[in-house]
């Protein structure tokens, strides 16, 4: 009865383990289906001990209630449950989990375009802010997914899920205290539900990326507020904004920052995505209780989408290069504005002005007039679906 006690306890060690470390990682793709994952995931990753001690307990009980010749017969047995659970906890405590796998970034150093190392067809996710502007490499933030800065002193967070391609920018003072995400190294937890989700170390609250909403822990419930941000490639941004400053690269990760960069560009991914079906990216817009998503590559194509979101009149565009989506609603005194465009030059039929991928009118009847740009979400399709399941899309 020992013996079998000893195996249905050790095979239980080993089960509870995996189940731990599977229940917050990207891989197998299956488990991200589940809408249960994030409950899982944070009731094993907070309760794993109240499992881990009586678990050993209980092998170290029928390993010394057995009989010499019995503890014989479970030596080698034992020595394998140990190595198996060994590895597990290892692969899913020490290394293949965010904390250790992504290392946070250490050096934040920016400068102007002038003195700029970046190579100006990276793409950047841009911050406008209360007067000041700030472009953080994709690349970069893809390898650490989430940086902690402040722009016009006022502290923001910038993350990025390399799983579904996500970018979002939050507001992180609440209650007049800014979350800490970098105090104890790495703060992702793991991919979950196809979202990478964070840990604040001052309330260990658990946030999800792509909401900014506070999952599970002492602050759930509360969302973060979004900070209006673009991604194009950094040509365009420092175009845009000519006084921005440009995180660099850590050079401790140049490597990492270079086989981002490659993944990227060649629109390759990480596993799991292998078998997404086209449009893999999509250009998703959230407004006033709507939602939609373009295809990308289709966007690229056209170059110029005009489109109605409830009583919103849309302009999505692709710069001439296919590097940099904009967003825009074009209304003007009342009026719908209808676009052509040439190269990377608009001009509207109504007035025959002429307007840059800026949303700047340059020339014409309407010189001086600013589109008022609409927010908005380049990632993967699966990823806009897993938060958007009512989003329709455009039909090209």
């Amino acid at each position: 009865m020992m013996i079998t006690l000893f195996h249905c306890a050790f095979s239980a060690l080993v089960l509870t383990e995996l189940i731990k470390g599977l229940s917050a990682n990207g891989t197998p793709p299956i488990l991200q289906k589940f809408s249960f994952q994030l409950n899982l995931a944070y009731f094993m990753w907070s309760k794993v001990m109240y499992f881990r001690l009586p678990l050993i307990a209980l092998i170290g009980y029928t390993v010394f209630s057995m009989t010499a010749e019995h503890q014989a017969s479970i030596l080698v047995p034992g020595i394998t449950y140990t190595l198996v659970w060994g590895f597990i906890y290892w692969l899913f405590n020490l290394f293949w989990v965010g904390k250790h796998k992504f290392d946070p970034l250490k050096n934040i150093v920016f400068v102007k375009a002038e003195e700029n190392t970046i190579d100006l067809e990276e793409q950047v996710m841009g911050v406008d802010w209360n007067g000041e502007q700030k472009a953080y490499p994709v690349s970069m933030l893809f390898y650490h997914h989430q940086v902690t800065d402040s722009i016009a002193n006022h502290p923001i967070w910038i993350t990025y899920c390399g799983l579904c391609r996500s970018g979002r920018v939050y507001d992180i003072l609440i209650d007049g205290e800014a979350l800490d995400f970098t105090t104890g190294g790495q703060a992702l937890v793991g991919a979950i539900t196809f979202n990478a989700v964070f840990r604040d170390y001052k309330t260990k609250t658990w946030w999800r990326q792509e909401t900014g909403e506070a999952a599970k822990g002492k602050l759930a419930g509360k969302v973060l507020k979004d900070i209006p941000m673009e991604q194009m490639s950094l040509k365009h941004w420092l175009e845009k904004h000519p006084n921005s400053a440009v995180l660099q690269y850590d050079p401790a990760y140049q490597k990492k920052y270079d086989f981002v960069s490659g993944l990227l560009k060649y629109e390759l991914s990480l596993p799991g995505w292998h078998f997404q079906k086209r449009p893999p990216l999509v250009i998703g817009i959230e407004l006033e209780g709507h939602e939609i998503a373009y295809d990308w590559k289709q966007v690229q194509k056209h170059r110029l989408v005009e489109d109605k979101l409830g009583d919103n009149a849309l302009l999505i565009l692709s710069s001439e290069d296919g590097s940099s989506p904009y967003s825009y609603l074009r209304n003007h005194d009342g009026n719908e504005l209808n676009f052509e465009i040439n190269g990377d030059i608009l001009t509207d039929t109504n007035t025959g002005s002429t307007w840059n991928l800026f949303g700047h009118c340059t020339a014409g009847k309407l010189k001086g007039v600013q589109l008022t740009k609409v927010q908005y979400y380049k990632q993967f399709i699966r990823a806009w679906l897993s938060f958007h399941p009512n989003s329709s899309f455009y039909q090209f």
